[in-house]
């Protein structure tokens, strides 16, 4: 039996409902029908509660979404009897089939998630510690140590969270949301949308409120933290002490194992950590291609163009199967919008865009909160040329299959996996939504996918997937871009599309910084970097 769209919408309520401990007895009583009549119900039952574990493991580790009443981000607290019951029925409803599951010859090995969390920004004479040499532009994976013996480098994570850090010291990336501090000093400067970030010592854990501190770890068990400006959640971890503290602009505390104490020198120390720091900066240029969506001549929707090398006829926006040219269009974010109608699609060339290297894809999206699951195919795709991919384009679209994810949360396809995040677009209201997309020359290296939900990073993490299918190479979407219409293999063969409005689509050569991203959000324009600047910091 195959599940349709409102099969699969009961289903996950009834799952959604058994995580949580809410179902009724006629829940219950129907679930259970599922199961005993349905294969396509035990597998899709099997699949959601697997990845109900998986989330809950998931945001216990990391600070994923907006904090509620602990700003240090939502940690979901479950009992070993949920995991336990969950791993009991999926082991049951599993002995309906596990006899009868098999891979297909043709289905290719999934490629491995990507680990990269942070980059290092900007330098000040460095000196780094062991055989590890780091230079600006260098990335950053989760669990690397950073061992500086003198000067300054500062890294930016994909949260956004900026830490400059200052030799002698240790620092351990923990994820795009955290680090640890061994020995030595740092300053952590965290825009709004890094609401969250923490930094952890032996002594003492932090969590920014959106604001500017620094940390200083001696080393032997003790640190000292003075906030700069907004304020801070400090949590003693050594001492019997654990109230967790909030700590505010100008003020300062020592934690170590005789418990939480004043800063000795604070008013010195806050003046030495406020002054200036020049650092040299590595940022490489940008370049774009823009659609504003403002005007329609003639089926086409100019492109602004800057640095890439395509003609202006050539990166014109082309539209197709548009019922009524001449309707009135609703208004996005800036200016008119462009609504596509599960019928209108479009086109328009980027050299370059089916390659290896990395490219970002900026827009903002409207999704009806009545949007059916037949409607969430392809909001914008790409062909490939990389036998990595085997071929296979590369589509980003809202998450049909509850069974993989949220209902409704941006997703990314590619060949051999998927990013799906947590945050439902399907609500009615514009998102921005900012994917940084990397596959890669090196066949065992992996695909690079951040996602941004309005200039926060929503998520980083690849699903493995099968390749049951291989595209063909060099077919007619290779550099192109697509929007409302799912890619088969490479080609829009399928009517399979998308129903909502779409508004300033950025395609940038480059993964784009958080900083940039925000940028875009709010100020609809790529900012032009020269390659070395001065940065104006104050020092840790």
């Amino acid at each position: 039996m195959t599940l349709g769209d409102r099969e699969i919408l009961e289903l996950n309520e009834l799952c959604g409902a058994a995580v949580d401990g809410v179902l009724t007895d006629a829940q219950r009583a129907r679930l259970a029908g599922w199961l005993r009549e349905s294969e396509a119900a035990r597998r899709f039952y099997v699949r959601a509660l697997g990845q109900a574990a998986s989330l809950h493991q998931y945001a216990a580790e990391i600070h994923a979404e907006a904090p509620d009443a602990r700003p240090a981000g939502r940690v979901v607290a479950v009992g070993w009897w949920v995991f336990g019951a969950l791993a009991v029925a999926a082991a049951l409803v599993l002995g309906f089939f596990a006899r009868r599951a098999t891979l297909l010859p043709d289905e290719a090995p999934p490629l491995r998630a990507s680990d990269s969390v942070a980059r290092i920004t900007a330098l000040k004479n460095p000196r780094w510690r062991g055989a590890v040499k780091l230079a600006a532009g260098d990335h950053l994976r989760k669990g690397q140590r950073l061992e500086i013996g003198a000067g300054f480098a500062e890294i930016t994570f994909d949260s956004g969270a900026r830490v400059v850090l200052e030799g002698a010291a240790t620092l351990d990336v923990n994820s795009a949301w955290d680090a640890t501090l061994r020995d030595g000093t740092l300053k952590a400067s965290v825009p709004p949308e890094a609401v969250g970030f923490r930094v952890v010592n032996s002594a003492v854990e932090v969590v920014d409120l959106g604001t500017e501190f620094t940390m200083v770890a001696d080393g032997r068990g003790g640190a000292d933290v003075f906030v700069l400006k907004g304020e801070v959640e400090a949590a003693p971890r050594l001492a019997a002490e654990t109230d967790t503290l909030l700590l505010r602009e100008n003020q300062s505390r020592r934690f170590g194992q005789g418990g939480v104490s004043a800063v000795t020198d604070s008013a010195k120390r806050f003046a030495e950590f406020t002054q200036p720091l020049a650092l040299d900066r590595f940022s490489p240029p940008v370049n774009f291609v823009h659609w504003s969506f403002d005007q329609i001549r003639s089926g086409e929707i100019a492109a602004e163009i800057a640095g890439i090398a395509v003609p202006a006829d050539a990166a014109a926006m082309r539209l197709f199967d548009v019922v009524n040219p001449a309707a009135a269009r609703p208004a996005g974010p800036h200016g008119h919008a462009l609504p596509l109608d599960g019928h209108a699609y479009a086109r328009a060339k980027f050299p370059g865009l089916s390659g290896a290297t990395p490219h970002t894809i900026a827009f903002w999206i409207r999704v009806p909160e009545d949007a059916q699951l037949s409607e969430a195919y392809t909001m914008v795709a790409w062909g490939t040329n990389l036998k990595k991919l085997s071929h296979r384009p590369v589509q980003v679209s809202w998450n049909r299959r509850p069974a993989e994810g949220a209902l409704g949360a941006l997703r990314t396809d590619f060949g051999g996996g998927s990013a799906i995040g947590t945050t439902s677009l399907r609500d009615g209201r514009w998102h921005h939504v900012t994917v940084c997309f990397a596959a890669g020359e090196d066949p065992e290296a992996p695909v690079q996918v951040k996602q941004y939900i309005d200039g926060r990073l929503e998520s980083s993490t690849i699903n493995p997937g099968k390749i049951r299918a291989t595209g063909s190479p060099g077919d007619e979407a290779a550099d192109f871009v697509w929007l409302g219409r799912r890619l088969t293999g490479n080609g829009p063969g399928q009517p399979e599309s998308f129903r909502g409005d779409i508004d300033e689509l950025f395609i940038a050569d480059r993964a784009l910084e958080p900083n940039e991203i925000v940028a875009v959000m709010k100020d609809n324009r790529l900012p032009r970097p020269t390659m070395v600047a001065n940065l104006d910091s104050a020092r840790p």
